[in-house]
């Protein structure tokens, strides 16, 4: 692939001849046609087919979160979403193929350097209701008062993410979320992460679950 350094005419977009041009990210680039591969697929290519497709199927409903939640990591390279993508493939697949299993606990929902949420607690004693309790470990250079809280709930049965981008603010310590009355006595995970005032710095998401809602 080359990029196109512009000049009086620019880049251009679709195809001419053998090449094709387009542009991401603010970069104009040119590749070649895409030419169908004969030879059948090693085992390493089959098994990592396997894995981005089980990774894929998972993080794509909450791209936009993905994109929120690495904002300012990206450098213009990849978005939020396929740097989530990326550590989901290095880190959080276990097993072996065909049977691949992704594990949510250690998937990573946003990066930054705000001190992330610790000392979580999630509880379910209302009905269709979580209680999140951590601790705010105020201070002055990565943990402020006014850190607004994300919260991303995934409903293991239902498939299914419900989302709340200002739950709370990092000082308050606690906070009750109401859910959708059919996820009583259904499974839930919880991914929490900070943003600061200025929609600027984020901090790594934390993980707790599985907890069953009352």
């Amino acid at each position: 692939m080359g990029i196109i350094r512009k000049g009086a005419l620019g880049g251009f977009s679709g195809k001419a001849g053998s090449i094709i041009g387009s542009s991401w990210n603010d970069l104009d680039y040119i590749k070649g046609l895409y030419k169908k591969s004969t030879k059948p697929a090693t085992e390493k290519q089959i098994e990592q087919r396997l894995k981005f497709a089980l990774v894929v199927a998972f993080l794509s409903p909450i791209k936009d979160v993905l994109n929120m939640g690495y904002k300012g990591q990206t450098n213009n390279k990849a978005t939020g979403y396929n740097m989530g993508v990326q550590f989901a493939l290095a880190n959080a697949i276990t097993g072996t193929s065909p049977d691949f299993a992704l594990d949510h606990s250690i998937l990573q929902i946003s990066k930054g350097t705000l001190l992330r949420p610790i000392g979580v607690s999630v509880t379910s004693t209302a009905a269709a209701t979580l209680t999140v309790s951590w601790n705010p470990q105020l201070n002055e250079l990565n943990g402020f008062t006014d850190d607004r809280m994300v919260l991303l709930v995934y409903n293991m049965a239902q498939d299914y993410f419900s989302i709340k981008s200002d739950f709370a603010l990092r000082g308050d310590g606690t906070a009750d979320y109401v859910l959708p009355a059919d996820f009583s006595g259904q499974d839930v995970e919880v991914y929490i992460f900070y943003i600061d005032r200025d929609n600027i710095r984020r901090s790594k998401s934390t993980y707790a679950g599985p907890i069953v809602v009352a």
